[in-house]
């Protein structure tokens, strides 16, 4: 393990540790973010967690830093279980640049974490699907439908998301929510 991840490192999944000053230190030195990738494939589910918290605070402020990464990924989202890792990535899709061929396979994963046990997960997935769809309108009616299905969620969070969220996708002059976009 290299040392930008062992700063990742202890406590548990319930702390972001120093993911933040890693995000920075990545962000000010954008060489250490091969070290950073590293942490996708790492065995300690905390460290992954962190890294993709990481990557998620780099994604606000230099989503263009993550370009080319998509289909790691993506692939990163099939293979891990931890909640904390899904709902950055959904977070991350939200914020970052991606080519138009890749469009369909992001709205393809936020739509397959519209099914997942998390609160979290889900609620991410809703936003960055409506951040993309306002951005190049893919895949609307499909968008609308799953998450129109989720109506009613046994969470009171979830139905207000959908609740906001159907008013975004139904209407091009709703304003996007507060805190919706995280992206500066």
């Amino acid at each position: 393990m290299n040392e930008l991840l062992k700063e990742l490192g202890g406590g548990d999944l319930r702390s972001d540790g120093k993911a933040n000053e890693v995000a920075e230190k990545v962000i000010k030195n954008p060489k250490l973010l091969k070290m950073l990738v590293e942490g996708l494939d790492e065995p300690d589910d905390i460290i992954r967690a962190r890294t993709a918290h990481a990557f998620e605070k780099i994604s606000r402020t230099n989503p263009e830093m993550l370009e080319g990464l998509t289909p790691q990924l993506i692939e990163l989202v099939y293979k891990d279980m931890v909640p904390m890792v899904k709902w950055h990535l959904a977070m991350i899709f939200g914020s970052i640049p991606f080519p138009e061929k890749e469009a369909d396979k992001i709205i393809s994963v936020l739509l397959h974490f519209l099914e997942d046990e998390s609160v979290f997960v889900k609620s991410w997935s809703i936003v960055s699907l409506c951040i993309i769809d306002r951005k190049n309108k893919l895949k609307r009616g499909e968008i609308i439908n799953k998450i129109r299905a989720l109506q009613n969620h046994e969470s009171i969070a979830i139905r207000s998301k959908v609740k906001k969220a159907l008013k975004v996708l139904e209407n091009e002059n709703e304003p996007m929510p507060l805190g919706w976009i995280k992206a500066r």
